[in-house]
């Protein structure tokens, strides 16, 4: 009985692969298709030719800035210049500021030119060696003890006039200036030396780069 079976499935492994033989091989096959209908095959190559591709993070990217103040216009033009010959955006605008001249310390207006006389007197006394009795203007009968490059100067002065028991002062010396910026635009990352070539303009500006919100 097995060996009926046996024989039975031999001969039909036979059948099969000899009739494998003769399909012709152009012939129709029920295999199933490599991919969906109206979907392409992938295609393997060799090589991918450079620059064929886009990146949302490239070329618009930039940073702005701001530098100055220059004290004169010739300065920031030839600063600007430089900006522009390494192919960058700038622009100069001109700005009205007060610029400090000095601080004068000094002793409020005495009722009379006398008052003011006797305390010029009394002060002379303890080496206070600049004072001035003012007689005209704003000031008239006022003291003044002298002008300083620095506020801490002025401070220390006044104090010691103050441990001298009169009521000393000090006020700003200010004077209208024009003085002009640079804004300009760099790609981003770039580092274009331009305080470099500030310093090399005009070394007696005290210049700062301000970053600032490209439009």
């Amino acid at each position: 009985m097995w060996y009926l079976l046996l024989t039975a499935l031999v001969l039909v492994n036979v059948s099969l692969f000899v009739a494998n033989l003769m399909l012709p091989e152009n012939g129709t096959s029920s295999a199933l298709p490599a991919t969906e209908p109206g979907i392409q095959p992938l295609e393997l190559v060799d090589s991918v030719v450079p620059g064929s591709y886009s990146s949302a993070t490239t070329g618009g990217d930039s940073s702005c800035y701001t530098i100055g103040p220059y004290i004169t216009e010739r300065a920031s033009q030839l600063v600007m210049g430089r900006i522009r010959n390494y192919g960058l955006a700038v622009q100069m605008r001109k700005l009205q500021t007060l610029e400090t001249l000095n601080y004068l310390v000094y002793i409020p207006a005495q009722e009379t030119p006398e008052a003011a006389q006797k305390i010029v007197k009394d002060i002379a006394e303890f080496e206070v060696k600049q004072h001035l009795i003012i007689d005209d203007g704003p000031y008239k009968n006022a003291i003044s003890l002298g002008f300083f490059n620095t506020l801490e100067k002025a401070q220390r002065h006044t104090e010691y006039i103050r441990y001298l028991s009169y009521d000393a002062r000090y006020v700003e010396q200010t004077e209208g200036r024009q003085v002009f910026w640079l804004d300009y635009d760099e790609p981003f990352g770039s580092n274009t030396p331009v305080m470099a070539w500030s310093k090399a303009v005009d070394q007696t500006s005290s210049l700062q780069l301000i970053p600032r919100a490209c439009r």
